[in-house]
């Protein structure tokens, strides 16, 4: 895996601006980042182990795609966005064993701080357990038997199998981390918008990738 270190020791600390007392980021519209500089942003999101953002817009454009639909989050790490959204957050909390930690220790990046509220079960046994028609899912990496990029590994999250299973499947990321991912291969629509926000090292990739049997949609 390749991520970039990033050193916050001379950037202002906006955690206090950002945090819900639940420690849930709050759910601003996304002008309200651009008061803050982008080392500051990328700083906050390295120390508290975010990688997406949870804006106003991004919320109310994935309520809009689930509908009344039953949905639920696999992914959720700190289950920033599941929160807003309202829906089941489900994790794997593959971050709490210990060859896991120490990986990223040596990386010299912070691991999530898994919340109560998110269920630790696997991704797939999560959408067999719960039967959704939606799944949502923000900066998961792919499974694969053997880590063939940095963006997929063994530990990571059998995409295809729960494509199989569901009407809707919603991927929060970035084009230069999940360009490779296998089920991009199907049927998609790749949505790009300024409100949506990351710490990735290129923003103007950040996107959301959107699988639905419902519609004809083409990959852009």
């Amino acid at each position: 895996m390749i991520l970039s270190i990033i050193n916050t020791s001379n950037l202002k600390n906006i955690a206090n601006e950002l945090l819900l007392p639940n420690n849930k980021m709050k759910l601003l519209p996304a002008k309200d980042y651009a008061k803050y500089k982008w080392e500051e942003l990328r700083a906050f999101c390295h120390e508290y182990a975010r990688y997406g953002v949870p804006t106003l817009e991004l919320v109310n454009y994935i309520k809009d795609i689930i509908g009344d639909r039953k949905a639920i989050e696999i992914g959720s790490g700190a289950g920033d966005l599941g929160y807003h959204l309202g829906i089941k957050m489900t994790d794997s909390k593959q971050q709490e064993l210990p060859p896991v930690k120490l990986h990223y220790e040596s990386m010299m990046q912070p691991v999530i701080k898994y919340p109560h509220d998110v269920e630790k079960i696997e991704a797939l046994d999560a959408v067999y357990k719960y039967k959704p028609r939606v799944v949502v899912a923000s900066w998961i990496t792919p499974y694969s038997k053997h880590e063939v990029s940095y963006g997929s590994n063994p530990l990571g999250i059998k995409e295809d199998k729960i494509l199989s299973l569901v009407e809707t499947f919603i991927i929060v990321g970035n084009l230069d981390v999940h360009w490779d991912k296998p089920i991009r291969t199907y049927e998609h629509k790749t949505v790009h918008a300024p409100w949506i926000i990351s710490r990735a090292k290129n923003p103007e990739k950040n996107c959301i990738f959107i699988w639905d049997k419902k519609e004809n949609l083409n990959d852009d």
